[in-house]
């Protein structure tokens, strides 16, 4: 059996990944700041290591002996204090060549990463532009990377769908900005079977792959899919214009203790449509998924 390293398992994405390495048989080490958090991996059965991506010592620990690497991060959350990081681009940056060093190491090869469906060098917010230079950071690594970029991910402890069912629930739904922006959207076990599909594919080795359903949704349509799967009516919407979010973005960062930059990214990706090309990996991956109602049901009911 392969072992297997999780950074971020305390994460959405992360969490769920590592259990389905351990179904599929695989031995997984989970690197996390406060292993208090991931505790539920390490009674089924998952190596937990203390550390951090800023910390090379830790990421030289914690590759030591592992077969390949997964990182799914979100530096946009709140971060430890650096006084190196100007921003949350540079604790993402320095983190991943930190991997990248402690992998070519370790002689360490097979790296998967997370990042989101419209990552371009000509995307029309910074987040996207910047999520692409960190893909191209590790492919340009000399390792064999694959990337792997959903749309909306559909599970309950995802932020963005937790915030829909939060909205389908009320008589009066608080929508950001317009709410009309397209997505494509993936359940989050879909999103770990192409994960761990594309582990061991060489076809795989050195590409960017979009991954979504067939459909493409508004959060407006999501909202009222989700109330009827409750049995609910459709909630009346009030919409916050994103210039007044825009505005406040640097109190809201001190506030919530954000790296700095964060706030006005995550405002700025609202106005993004997360819509890309899944054909590619399921040419190699196949596995019919789950529509964004079909999801619902299963997670909800």
């Amino acid at each position: 059996m392969k072992k297997i390293l999780v950074v971020g398992a305390s994460g959405f994405v992360g969490k769920n990944l590592a259990q389905q390495l351990l179904a599929d048989g695989y031995t997984v080490r989970c690197l996390a700041r406060n292993p208090s958090k991931v505790q539920d991996l390490a009674t089924a059965g998952c190596e937990i290591v203390q550390g951090d991506i800023l910390d090379i010592a830790s990421i030289q620990n914690a590759v030591k002996y592992v077969d390949a690497v997964y990182i799914s991060i979100n530096t946009l959350s709140a971060q430890p204090a650096n006084k190196t990081a100007k921003n949350f681009v540079d604790i993402e940056l320095n983190g991943l060549q930190n991997i990248v060093t402690a992998c070519q190491t370790h002689s360490i090869s097979r790296v998967m990463f997370v990042t989101f469906i419209v990552a371009a060098p000509d995307a029309s917010n910074e987040l996207a532009k910047d999520r692409w230079k960190a893909e191209q950071l590790l492919l340009k690594s000399g390792l064999d990377v694959t990337v792997i970029r959903p749309g909306m991910i559909v599970g309950v402890g995802g932020q963005g769908y937790n915030s829909v069912v939060a909205n389908a629930k009320r008589r009066l739904a608080f929508i950001l900005g317009s709410g009309k922006q397209r997505f494509h959207c993936i359940t989050v076990t879909d999103l770990a079977y192409y994960l761990v599909g594309v582990l061991n594919e060489p076809r795989a080795f050195g590409q960017c792959y979009d991954v979504g359903g067939d459909e493409l949704l508004t959060i407006i349509e999501m909202i009222d899919i989700v109330a009827e799967v409750l049995g609910r009516n459709h909630p009346r919407k009030f919409h916050i214009p994103l210039l007044m979010l825009k505005a406040i973005s640097s109190p809201i960062e001190r506030l919530m203790k954000l790296p700095k930059g964060a706030m006005k990214a995550i405002v700025d990706g609202m106005r993004t449509e997360l819509v890309g090309d899944s054909a590619p990996i399921r040419k190699i991956l196949p596995r019919p998924l789950l529509s964004f109602r079909q999801a619902s049901e299963k997670v909800l009911l």
